[in-house]
């Protein structure tokens, strides 16, 4: 399943902040809760873990969008949990003004010396390029799309501090912060 939103249409101001993040795997770190505080919309992609996540990141932002990784799974999700993963698509795109940010978790794409490419590849028309799984921060603006990976929101292979991005958006121009709490 795949979505496409319209921002315009949810968030009536001319500049906007989406926080990014990914790989929670069941746990949001605290920090990086926080730094989340003041978007306007905040992208999760994938391997969230579980409904209650979701709950406590739209406590920061009015609008939450996730996308499922490899690990949002029915098996693996709690089962009074289940209504709110099968609502969650595969892939999202939102699009904003004339700017489209794409979201996948990116398990797809096995070989991480060509991933990059393959998520051009699937995503042409995209400004930007959000992706999850390797729980490595990214952050790719050599050509367009741009593709970027905030890191892991959580506890699990943080690989120098939990992470997560901030994207912000102003006068028709996309601006990238990366933020890492330090172990």
């Amino acid at each position: 399943m795949d979505i496409k939103i319209n921002l315009n249409n949810l968030i009536k101001k001319s500049d906007i902040v989406i926080g990014v993040l990914s790989d929670t795997h069941n746990q949001l770190n605290d920090i990086v809760v926080n730094s989340l505080q003041y978007c306007d919309a905040i992208i999760h992609a994938g391997d969230i873990g579980d409904a209650d996540v979701l709950e406590k990141l739209n406590a920061h932002a009015n609008y939450v969008f996730p996308v499922r990784g490899n690990n949002d799974t029915e098996e693996k999700w709690p089962v009074h949990d289940l209504p709110v993963l099968a609502d969650i698509p595969d892939n999202l795109e939102l699009s904003f003004d004339d700017k489209v940010v794409a979201v996948t978790h990116g398990h797809q794409f096995h070989k991480v010396q060509t991933r990059h490419d393959k998520l051009r590849d699937q995503f042409p028309h995209a400004d930007i390029i959000i992706y999850g799984h390797s729980h490595h921060i990214a952050c790719d603006q050599q050509q367009s799309p741009w593709v970027i990976n905030p890191g892991a929101g959580g506890y699990t292979r943080t690989f120098g501090g939990a992470s997560c991005m901030m994207l912000n958006y102003k006068n028709n121009h996309w601006n990238i912060q990366q933020f890492r709490v330090n172990e």
